[in-house]
């Protein structure tokens, strides 16, 4: 699988976030292929045709659609680059994270780290044209570097992404509120990191040091789900994940994921997807051929 890794110094300085449009050269930004990065991306496209697969869905590409992608996450591009129109930008979380002192910044934002709803947001004209005016002057500024553009360039990504974090909550009817109890960012955090070997509610609180109902009354205020809800969620997009990217057994990806036995994966993913994994694999790789 190809995996991109983030250029700190292509501009001849330091800069970790960048911006370009597609129409500049679209055969760099997109692969049939499965693609992994360690950086965040968002991929906004102003015309286009074709589909992205993130998060095992398929979602088609639509004119001002965004899609949300977090460091490591799989994703496989079929893009009509004939007339196509957009941006890709792309930063490192550090870039605001370092500025504002906030490590878990950017799991403040609804459409990163996110397995309950697409990473994807499509935008009225209104809307979209006002996070273009944004995006343009973030390429200005690129191109017309100097002193106090990292300034300039924090605040306009910083406005562009708190934006988008409202629309996109009100699209899914979740939480726009970035300054909620930071339990909740941290939560998300730890299941980013853990959601390989720890499985169960008790298992987070236990880590949070808060009660199941606490974490549990926080996580439903912010997402609209239950604490457990989240969990198996992101446990069956991991599952997915390798079912689709990798050639390990059913045995070797329960091993993987710290369950008990094969058994206890199968009945997992047959009670959340409807089908067994085995089958689910033979699905995803008839129609990828």
């Amino acid at each position: 699988m190809r995996k991109f890794i983030f250029e700190k110094t292509k501009y001849g300085f330091e800069l970790l976030m960048d911006l370009h449009k597609f129409e500049g050269n679209p055969n760099v930004f997109f692969d049939p292929e499965p693609q992994t990065t360690d950086f965040f991306e968002i991929l906004i496209f102003e015309k286009a045709k074709g589909r992205i697969e993130l998060n095992g869905q398929l979602l088609d590409i639509k004119e001002h659609s965004f899609f949300f992608i977090s460091p490591f996450q799989k994703k496989r591009c079929m893009v009509d680059l004939s007339g196509i129109k957009g941006f890709h930008l792309v930063f490192q979380n550090d870039f605001l994270s370092d500025f504002f002192d906030d490590k878990l910044f950017t799991y403040r934002l609804q459409y990163f780290y996110n397995s309950q709803h697409p990473q994807y947001l499509r935008l009225q004209n209104e809307d979209y044209n006002m996070v273009r005016l944004a995006l343009n002057e973030i390429i200005a500024e690129i191109n017309n570097y100097q002193n106090d553009s990292p300034h300039i360039l924090r605040s306009l990504l910083y406005f562009s992404l708190s934006k988008l974090n409202r629309l996109y909550s009100k699209c899914y009817d979740i939480s726009p509120n970035t300054q909620s109890n930071s339990i909740i960012y941290k939560f998300k955090e730890l299941l980013e990191l853990n959601i390989r070997s720890l499985h169960s509610v008790n298992d987070y609180c236990d880590a949070l040091r808060v009660t199941r109902h606490q974490l549990n009354a926080m996580v439903k205020e912010h997402t609209r789900h239950t604490t457990k809800e989240i969990i198996n969620n992101r446990l069956l997009l991991e599952i997915k994940t390798e079912l689709r990217y990798s050639n390990k057994t059913i045995s070797e990806i329960a091993d993987a994921l710290n369950f008990s036995e094969p058994n206890n994966l199968t009945r997992f993913f047959l009670k959340m997807e409807g089908v067994n994994p085995s089958k689910y694999r033979e699905n995803y790789q008839n129609d990828s051929n």
